[in-house]
């Protein structure tokens, strides 16, 4: 039988170089074992409701004592209803649309839900798994080998995404189960923070506590050229006492 896992959990965030406010948002509730993070898009001001739309809808679905079965299906029907929301909104000349990224604990096990480009990673032994997959025309030419690598993608200027919440007449969840173990380290992340920051920068960091972890990482997204808004969230499992 596996031991009883705990968790605690840090979040860090600010807006892009020059910009006077963040699309991004971010969900941070360890008492009902669920974090999410969005990232929002169609300009500034649709881009901000959208993503906290979303947030908002899983925090009002939030049912701390339920089993974790019961606690996914909610978290996907409030993606659910945030994409009916934003989607009405489309009818009136607006385009709000987020990314979403949202994890569940239970007893020994993660369950990730996504939709979009906001990552969530594993980091175990010293080794940094990547949870889902980005819904990106650079992950689509990466499957189809027409590129090797999203930094090229990048730098053909061809990262735009396939899929969003809030984007488009149907909506297609994502979803992983993996087994989790005390010592997990679980980084929850925008693009501004996953597409500037290598993988062993993002491991070093994870060997701090969640919040000061969080905030390295949006540190060295600033510090290595990133002009996006950035957010970070960090999850810690481990033993109870």
């Amino acid at each position: 039988m596996n031991a009883a896992l705990a968790w605690h959990s840090g979040a860090a965030g600010q807006p892009g170089p020059g910009r006077p406010s963040s699309e991004d948002n971010h969900l941070n509730a360890p008492e009902a074992g669920i974090w999410a993070v969005a990232d929002g898009m169609g300009g500034h001001r649709d881009g901000a409701l959208a993503s906290a739309m979303l947030v908002e809808e899983l925090h009002a679905a939030l049912l701390p004592l339920a089993p974790l079965g019961q606690r996914v299906a909610a978290a996907q029907a409030a993606i659910g209803e945030a994409a009916n929301r934003l989607s009405k909104m489309a009818g009136t000349g607006r385009s709000p649309g987020s990314t979403i990224s949202v994890l569940l604990l239970g007893e020994s096990h993660a369950v990730c839900l996504w939709v979009g480009d906001s990552r969530i990673y594993l980091r175990r032994n010293g080794t940094l798994f990547q949870l889902t997959r980005d819904h990106s025309l650079a992950q689509e030419m990466i499957d189809s080998g027409l590129i090797a690598s999203a930094e090229e993608a990048r730098a053909a200027q061809r990262s735009g995404l396939t899929r969003a919440v809030g984007a488009g007449a149907t909506l297609a969840i994502d979803r992983v189960v993996v087994p989790v173990q005390a010592g997990d380290r679980v980084l929850i992340c925008t693009d501004g923070v996953s597409t500037v920051v290598p993988a062993a920068a993002m491991v070093a960091a994870l060997d701090s506590t969640p919040v000061e972890a969080a905030q390295a990482l949006i540190k060295l997204a600033a510090e290595m050229g990133g002009f996006d808004d950035v957010t970070a969230l960090v999850v810690a499992i481990d033993a109870a006492l």
